[in-house]
């Protein structure tokens, strides 16, 4: 079964077709990306992906199970994350207190627990902070644990929004941009990252990237979207010398 299923899913706003008939599928522990021009769709299949839009038609499946028209938090516990191109880290929290923001949902306390600072809670909270450091030292950020989030270097800050967001424990990871505003040793770092995260979390990964070397460098398959439709779909290489993608794409 495949991890992700989307069939002819497609979404209009105020007459325009901003994705239409877009289909994909990704097997389990897959690194793909989605390409294509600025104003191509890409994002918009992430906001469709995650519950932000709810597609006009067709449908998205997770693992075997329909997602189309629920909500974020019903999508997110179902078990997709993501990132996003601005990033959005709490920025006056602690590195430590970042990651453990994902983590709520799976060490459930209440309220009365909590300002009571009751023995669920307690324990609750020792097991969330050695899990946040675990998830912290894949990324080696656990020196910065008590640091501020805005005061970490930017490549560390597209790290630490990775980490917070595998924190949810997440069967699909959505990357969207992730080398963005990196400078080429910081795109180096994200390459050898993203794919450590592949293969020690066994997870299955989408990015959207216009870097082109990372996006060759790590990506098993890709598919170019155009003007909200599918270009093309295939093997990385493939796609990326096929004339249509250039000419569309690449620009040359």
């Amino acid at each position: 079964m495949a991890m992700l299923e989307v069939k002819n899913i497609g979404i209009s706003f105020g007459g325009l077709k901003a994705v239409d008939n877009f289909s994909l599928t990704l097997e389990e522990n897959e690194l793909s990306g989605l390409i294509g021009p600025n104003g191509a769709g890409k994002t918009t299949i992430f906001n469709l992906l995650t519950g932000v839009y709810r597609p006009d038609k067709g449908s998205i499946r997770l693992d075997g199970r329909e997602l189309t028209g629920k909500s974020i938090i019903e999508i997110n516990q179902a078990g997709i994350a993501r990132t996003f191109q601005n990033i959005r880290l709490f920025s006056n929290l602690s590195v430590l207190d970042n990651v453990k923001a994902g983590l709520h949902n799976h060490y459930p306390y209440t309220t009365l627990e909590g300002i009571l600072r009751l023995p669920r809670f307690r324990a609750q909270e020792k097991e969330m902070n050695r899990r946040a450091t675990e998830l912290l030292e894949v990324f080696h950020l656990e020196q910065f644990a008590d640091t501020r989030a805005k005061n970490l270097p930017y490549g560390s800050q597209r790290k630490l929004e990775i980490a917070r967001a595998l924190a949810t424990e997440p069967k699909l990871l959505l990357l969207d941009e992730p080398a963005a505003g990196m400078n080429p040793n910081e795109t180096a770092e994200l390459m050898e990252t993203i794919q450590l995260v592949q293969k020690r979390f066994h997870m299955t990964i989408l990015l959207i990237e216009h870097d082109m070397k990372l996006v060759s460098g790590i990506c098993e398959r890709l598919t170019v979207l155009n003007f909200g439709k599918v270009l093309k779909q295939g093997e990385t290489q493939e796609v990326l010398h096929d004339p249509e993608v250039v000419k569309a794409y690449l620009g040359e």
